[in-house]
């Protein structure tokens, strides 16, 4: 009976380790599972970053209008108007391409036009040139009207104003080809080519309500124009030449238009030239098919001069045209045999080469969304075609190469993700978050290393039981103290604190460790019998009253040292003398707070390793002679080395993706500089600063995205190794 209540027992608990065990791996397993479904989940956000641009065809058919100067659409992608050399406008309904309104530009008996050009990236209004000398500006708008939860889009058209380059007494001067642009101020600039190569320019001042003409053939020397382009807001017009040369005049001075310079771009006839959104960039086409972007760059002179910048992909033929985007830096390419390239300015990235038609590509137009693109072929063949480039501002060389922004003297890693207006250009490197990141973790492991292995070394190993009974516990509980406390703390409290007290700080940092080592000369001066004597812990009050006295010296030295040696204010010494900028909230702030977070992880592993050398290797020790800071120093150091360095990497891991300390006792300015007295900004306060703003499947949404998967891959690494070396460090003592 007995035997069989022992073997029922035993059956139990074999039953209730199996049952145990089950829980306990479906737990392991449910944490790891966790984990890979965090980084699959950030790995997925961020992968449609990689995807490439594509453009499809949605819908084609035959235009009945011929001769077509002209296309637009409407942001909604439901209405279509085609003008014709005749100025007939004829507007149509996308779904089923059928017309449903036409209207006209009245022209003269045998008068046509000859170009057309549209005056804003936005407003469908524009300005055509006819072979009799008029030029004739008209707007087209669509207007969306909503009734019975049905939008329908109305379109109108007006002619706004005519004007007549000749008089009765002259010849006609036919205008080849027309540029026109209306600013936001409501003044309008007209640029043309006549009959004679002559490049004149009339203007619309909104503020006076004047016109002033202009003829500035004459600046271009014996240049023959070849193409012109007006940017979008009128301060400049770009003429070039048949020689392939740039010249760059002036126009925000209407009363006085001036050459501001030159240069030779291609050693081709320059064949098409346009700005793209934000007036900076200019793109230049060539008759042999080069393609080249050009922005002003701020010279040793300090005169801004127009650079090359990017070469995109060569075209086969002539360009004949470019078409740029309202939205962003992307731009159409087109040259003399009907292919389109896609490009984007700041990646230098051709992204798409296609040839829609068989023949070559008279007019196209992008969306004002650019999620669409309107072409129109010299058969009068019609096609739309949707435009899929979500993230055209993303490529490998963008995050974590240099990359040269408008503005920029030279190619350089920038993080500014919005702007104040949709002119901004988006800067998503993430190499100054990256380096942020390692910079805050570099200064808070540099105050927080020394304490904390120190700390645990006392306590293990020279403190009175007693004490050790209060201290560890006291720091483990730091462990608990809020992050955003000590962050709060950091930002409002020390940071004007140590502006104010600098010198004093950096005196104590020296007298310090000088007073300490006094207090050990002067404790060794006591002969052994009487130390021997004293109460546990008498050697710990005996260095405090050096180490008081090591501040008192600090402060009292303060003001005399900053008077002396930094003419009374070392912030601005440093900015004179050494061009270093104090900002308040700084690194060495950032250094001081999150290594008050990252000491508990360190000295409690550490002070653990360290307890846990077997007491026998220290009794071996001791008993050969050495003293207890040489069995420290020879012994349970090296014996404790794999933990206490699994201790740093834990902590170096806390400090990586610490969040509210960087964010709230930083400036969060995303500059590469290791100066300790500049901020920086961490890619976790990245994501904490940027995620109210990124629209939801945006690029800066899917960038905050990548940013949350590298910083869960570093501390992933940083845990891992520090758990691998922990586990070599239980198996190698297990034996003892």
């Amino acid at each position: 009976m007995k035997e069989k209540s022992i073997s029922n027992f035993r059956k139990k608990a074999k039953r209730t380790d199996k049952i145990a065990k089950g829980i306990i791996s479906l737990g392991g397993f449910g944490v790891i599972l966790s984990i890979s479904a965090i980084l699959l989940f950030l790995f997925y956000e961020s992968f449609p970053l990689s995807f490439s641009a594509s453009i499809t065809e949605y819908l084609g058919w035959n235009a009945s209008t011929k001769k077509v100067l002209l296309a637009g659409i409407d942001r909604y992608n439901e209405i279509e108007y085609l003008l014709d050399e005749n100025g007939k406008v004829e507007f149509y309904r996308i779904k089923d391409q059928k017309i449903f309104q036409t209207d006209s530009i009245i022209l003269a008996e045998n008068e046509k036009i000859i170009s057309a050009d549209k005056g804003s990236l936005n407003d469908e209004i524009f300005a055509v040139g006819t072979n009799t000398g008029r030029i004739i500006t008209a707007q087209i708008k669509m207007t969306p009207f909503y009734s019975r939860d049905e939008r329908v889009i109305k379109a109108s058209f007006a002619v706004k104003a005519i004007y007549s380059t000749t008089d009765s007494s002259t010849l006609p001067e036919p205008i080849y080809k027309i540029q026109y642009s209306k600013n936001e101020e409501a003044s309008e600039y007209w640029a043309w080519l006549n009959n004679r190569n002559e490049l004149r320019l009339r203007i619309y001042d909104a503020d006076e309500e004047k016109f002033y003409n202009y003829n500035i053939t004459d600046q271009l020397g014996n240049s023959k124009t070849s193409n012109f382009t007006i940017s979008t807001q009128g301060d400049h017009l770009i003429a070039g030449t048949e020689g392939g040369e740039l010249f760059w005049f002036d126009l925000s001075d209407i009363e006085d238009v001036q050459l501001k310079s030159n240069w030779r771009s291609s050693k081709n006839t320059i064949t098409s030239l346009a700005f793209l959104i934000g007036d900076n960039s200019l793109v230049v086409g060539d008759a042999k098919g080069f393609l080249q972007l050009w922005f002003p760059v701020r010279s040793s002179n300090n005169e801004f001069r127009f650079k090359k910048i990017h070469d995109f992909r060569k075209h086969k033929n002539e360009i004949t045209d470019i078409i740029v985007s309202p939205r962003n830096r992307t731009f159409l390419s087109i040259d003399s045999a009907g292919e389109l390239h896609l490009n984007y300015s700041t990646t230098s990235n051709t992204e798409i080469e296609f040839k829609p038609f068989e023949y070559a590509i008279k007019t196209a137009a992008f969306s004002p969304k650019s999620d669409a693109l309107i072409l129109l072929d010299s058969k009068n063949r019609v096609g739309q075609f949707i435009v899929d480039n979500e993230h055209p501002e993303v490529s490998f060389e963008t995050l974590f190469g240099k990359a040269w922004y408008e503005g920029y003297e030279t190619p350089e890693f920038v993080w500014q993700s919005t702007g104040g207006s949709d002119e901004f250009e988006p800067k998503f490197s993430l190499i100054p978050l990256i380096f942020g990141t390692l910079k805050g973790t570099l200064y808070a492991m540099l105050f927080s290393i020394p304490l904390a292995i120190l700390a645990a070394i006392y306590v293990s190993q020279f403190a009175p039981k007693k004490f050790a009974r209060i201290i560890k516990p006291t720091i483990e509980i730091m462990a608990a103290l809020p992050s955003v406390v000590i962050g709060f703390l950091a930002g409002l409290y020390f940071s004007p604190l140590f502006e104010k007290h600098l010198v004093t700080i950096f005196i104590a940092f020296i007298a310090l460790p000088l007073f300490f080592l006094l207090s050990v000369f002067c404790w060794r001066l006591i002969p052994e019998a009487k130390r021997r004597r004293l109460p546990s812990g008498a050697d710990m009050l005996f260095v405090i009253p050096f180490l008081i006295f090591s501040f008192l010296v600090a402060v009292l030295l303060a003001n005399t040292v900053e008077l002396f040696f930094f003419s009374g204010n070392i912030s601005q010494w440093l900015y004179d003398t050494l061009n270093i900028h104090y900002d308040q909230r700084n690194s060495f702030v950032v250094g001081f707070a999150l290594g008050f977070a990252v000491i508990p992880i360190i000295f409690t592993i550490s002070e653990d390793a360290l307890s846990n050398v077997p007491y026998s290797l220290t009794s071996a020790s001791l008993a050969l002679g050495a003293s207890p800071w040489q069995t420290v120093k020879k012994i349970i150091l090296p014996a404790a080395a794999g933990g206490i360095f699994s201790a740093v990497m834990l902590g170096l891991g806390r400090a990586i993706g610490e969040t509210m300390i960087v964010l709230m006792a930083t400036g969060n300015t995303p500059i590469m500089n290791l100066s300790p007295f500049n901020g920086f900004r961490a890619m976790s306060a990245n994501i904490a600063v940027e995620i109210p703003e990124a629209p939801v499947d945006g690029t800066l949404y899917r960038v905050l995205f990548l940013t949350a998967f590298l910083l869960f891959v570093f501390t992933f690494l940083i845990n891992g190794v520090a758990a691998l070396i922990g586990d070599r460090l239980r198996k190698k003592y297990a034996r003892f």
